[in-house]
C-alpha cells in the first residue's frame, strides 16, 4: 500500500495529460486533420469519461462567450439572484473545498448552476441540430466505457478497478477543476459582461 499514493498521483496526472491533448484536438490544433482530431480525442477522452464531442461543443461556447456571466460556460460568476435561490446543499457542493475539486463529472451532466442541459443530451440546448449524431456517438463512446470497467470489475474485483483507475480518475478531476478554476480567476480587475456585450473581448483587452 505504500507505493500506491505514488501511482495514484502520476496516473492521475498522466489521465490530466491525456485531457489536455484530448484538448487540443477539440480545438483542431493536434492535426491539420480534423478526422485525426476527432478520431484521437475520442480515444483520449472516452478513455478518462469525457463525452468528447459534447464538451468540445460547450468548450467552443465557453471560448467565444468568456468573460460573460450569462452566456460563459463555465466557472463565471454566480449572479446575487441565483444565488440566493440555491438550495443550501448546492451552495455547500458548490464553494465549500473539497467538493469544487470533484465538479467536472457534475458539471458534465448538469452543467452550472443557472443553466439547463446535459453534455450526454444529444437534445439539449447546448447543441445545434447538426451536431446531435456528434453528441450520439460521444454518449455512445462514454457508456461504452463504462460498461468496460464494469466488466472488469466482475472479472477482478472491484477493489482492483478501483485502485487502478478510480483514484487517478479522482486525481485527474481535481486537477482539472484545480487549473480550470485558478486560470479562470484571473486579475480582480479584469472584466465581466452582461446583456448584448461580447464576453470574449474581456480576455485580451
Amino acid at each position: 500500500w505504500a507505493v500506491w499514493p505514488l501511482y495514484w498521483a502520476a496516473q492521475g496526472t498522466m489521465f490530466w495529460a491525456l485531457f489536455v491533448l484530448g484538448h487540443d484536438c477539440g480545438h483542431g490544433s493536434f492535426s491539420d486533420s480534423g478526422t485525426l482530431n476527432s478520431v484521437v480525442g475520442h480515444l483520449l477522452h472516452t478513455f478518462i469519461l469525457v463525452p468528447y464531442n459534447g464538451w468540445r461543443i460547450s468548450h467552443r461556447t465557453h471560448h467565444q462567450n468568456h468573460g460573460h456571466i450569462d452566456k460563459d460556460e463555465s466557472w463565471h460568476p454566480i449572479t446575487e439572484n441565483l444565488y440566493k435561490e440555491m438550495e443550501p446543499s448546492t451552495k455547500k457542493l458548490r464553494f465549500s473545498l473539497p467538493y469544487p475539486l470533484l465538479a467536472f463529472p457534475v458539471y458534465l451532466w448538469y452543467r452550472s448552476p443557472g443553466k439547463n442541459g446535459s453534455h450526454f443530451n444529444p437534445s439539449s440546448d447546448l447543441f445545434s441540430p447538426k451536431e446531435r449524431l456528434d453528441v450520439i456517438v460521444s454518449t455512445t463512446c462514454w457508456f461504452t466505457m463504462i460498461a468496460l470497467l464494469i466488466a472488469m470489475a466482475c472479472v477482478f474485483g472491484l477493489v482492483p478497478v478501483l485502485k487502478l483507475y478510480g483514484v487517478p480518475y479522482a486525481v485527474f478531476v481535481m486537477w482539472l477543476d484545480l487549473v480550470t478554476y485558478l486560470h479562470h480567476h484571473g486579475h480582480q480587475d479584469l472584466p465581466w459582461y452582461r446583456g448584448e456585450r461580447n464576453g470574449a473581448t474581456s480576455v485580451v483587452a
